[in-house]
């Protein structure tokens, strides 16, 4: 686990702040979604130079407080008082929370891929002059504003081109910056990010307490909330169960406050069913290389591995090593750009053409980006569920009919993973990031892959829901699937995975047992380093 309180200086006890009136106060908010029930009479005190960790189980209710405080959720859709500054506000959207200086910094970075960098960070606070647009000055303030996140980038360069989730969170929290907010709720912003860019997000969060801003980081990384915060909150189930200084609390009280009982974040290896020391060899690459390209960023290869019948497998590596692109390749997405020979449950093959045609092979991929690639929001969850499925025996003369057999599925499916929904029909847009990830990660088991592609499964997922899917993964790995994981996180690819790939700058620089393996010495495989 990285020690991020070592690298911004461990967050301290509420100072002044703690006497002052609060910029923001929150006084029994309550929200219904239908017949459920997302906060409780929650109230709280938002003050001045002091940043509050907001953290719970998913569906606890955190975001939809986050949003109720910058107007996503508006004055009517909430029952309570909102007030800033003593006075009550009823923001009826994010315009006029923004215009207060209330600002919310998205778990997935929200940004246009065809306009410029620059042109996202000053989204809709353009300089002009005489009615046109001053794009020096525009590019000037933008570059300034990600300077102060040790962002170094072309502001003229296209967003689509030149990043994914990480540089599209960082484009957001330097809008943030540029719109000059006095209250920043920043929900889950360092879900995608690398150690390196997590420790500047913290950093620069304790630079604007300093200079007095309010706040609100939502997460559930919890190393990250206790290094960087001073108060922590704690809802459960839609109710606020803890509020307390940072001072007072522990790894293990807060988890026990979240899920209402004694249980621990695993830092210590558990044994993995899945971990096969010998056996077929379900999904093997030689030579493997993808070439650069608009729709690849950089050169992968050559990469050489093979991956045994119900082993999980963990590829790691920094922001930019190449972990999803090295999944794309193998799933299809980049047919165009990659060689390289590739042998399935011990049947040669070509890379694949597409997605269907992996799909057909019986490989999977549950995507990094779940907004923008995992579901669609205006669908059921049946339906999300349901796309994209080939089960022979759950489609007729191939046209699209819901069997009894198809809820049936679902709702084992749904069972297995503790998904909390209310009925298989309701909107996938109403569950939390997290119930929504297990919906995503549900699908991926429809069509019985014999090979899974997962790029960060639990980005933005809570503790519990953590455990869930790890136990959820060996299951389906002691069940002879093969899992191939990627992730960000040394504990995770460590907890889960036998061997590791380690990718940098697109190339192959190992490949390890994690048995008896530390994070410290994974780290130092990832930028060159040897074990000793």
């Amino acid at each position: 686990m990285v020690q991020y309180a070592e690298r911004i200086g461990r967050a301290k006890g509420v100072g002044p702040a703690d006497q002052a009136a609060p910029i923001v106060r929150l006084s029994d908010i309550a929200v219904q979604f239908g017949a459920q029930r997302a906060l409780g009479r929650v109230s709280l005190d938002i003050r001045r130079g002091e940043v509050i960790g907001l953290v719970g189980a998913n569906g606890a209710g955190k975001s939809t407080l986050g949003r109720v405080i910058v107007g996503e959720v508006p004055f009517g859709g909430y029952s309570g008082r909102v007030e800033m500054d003593g006075i009550e506000t009823r923001f009826v959207d994010t315009q006029q929370a923004h215009r207060a200086g209330v600002v919310l910094i998205h778990q997935e970075g929200a940004g246009v891929e065809q306009l410029t960098i620059g042109e996202n960070v000053m989204l809709t606070i353009e300089p002009n002059a005489r009615g046109l647009i001053d794009w020096t000055s525009l590019h000037g303030q933008a570059g300034k504003a990600l300077s102060e996140l040790g962002v170094d980038t072309d502001t003229c360069a296209t967003l689509g081109a030149q990043g994914g989730v990480a540089l599209m969170e960082l484009v957001e929290v330097a809008r943030a910056i540029a719109r000059g907010g006095r209250v920043f709720v920043f929900d889950e912003s360092t879900a995608a990010l690398g150690a390196d860019e997590v420790t500047i997000l913290l950093s620069r969060m304790r630079d604007l307490a300093a200079k007095g801003a309010a706040i609100i980081f939502i997460s559930h990384h919890l190393n990250e909330v206790l290094a960087v915060c001073d108060r922590i909150v704690v809802l459960r189930d839609g109710c606020k169960v803890l509020d307390a200084p940072r001072a007072t609390e522990t790894h293990a009280s807060v988890i026990a406050a979240m899920l209402g009982r004694d249980t621990f974040e695993h830092t210590m290896r558990m044994e993995n069913p899945g971990h096969p020391h010998d056996g077929p060899e379900a999904l093997v690459l030689g030579a493997w290389k993808v070439a650069r390209s608009e729709k690849c960023r950089l050169s992968l290869g050559p990469i050489e591995f093979g991956a045994l019948r119900g082993e999980i497998m963990g590829v790691y590596g920094p922001l930019g090593s190449g972990k999803t692109e090295l999944l794309h390749s193998i799933f299809g997405l980049l047919s165009e750009e990659t060689t390289g020979q590739m042998r399935l449950c011990g049947q040669a093959s070509r890379p694949f053409a597409n997605a269907r045609t992996a799909l057909g092979r019986r490989i999977a991929l549950v995507s990094a980006e779940r907004q923008k690639e995992g579901i669609i929001a205006e669908l059921s969850v049946l339906d999300n569920l349901l796309l994209g499925h080939g089960r022979a025996d759950l489609v007729r003369h191939k046209l699209f009919i819901r069997h009894d057999s198809e809820r049936r599925l679902c709702e084992q499916l749904v069972a297995e993973l503790g998904i909390k929904i209310d009925n298989l029909d309701q909107p996938i847009s109403s569950l939390s990031g997290g119930n929504q990830q297990k919906v995503v990660l549900a699908r991926a088991l429809i069509n019985r892959p014999q090979v899974l592609l997962l790029d960060e499964p639990t980005r933005g997922i809570d503790i519990g829901a953590r455990q869930d899917v790890y136990r959820w993964m060996r299951k389906i790995a002691a069940e002879g699937t093969t899992i191939i994981v990627s992730s960000l996180e040394e504990g995770e690819i460590l907890t889960l995975t036998s061997r590791v790939l380690v990718l940098r700058d697109g190339r192959q620089v190992a490949i390890a047992d994690t048995q008896g393996m530390s994070e410290h010495q994974l780290a130092v495989l990832a930028v060159g380093g040897e074990l000793h």
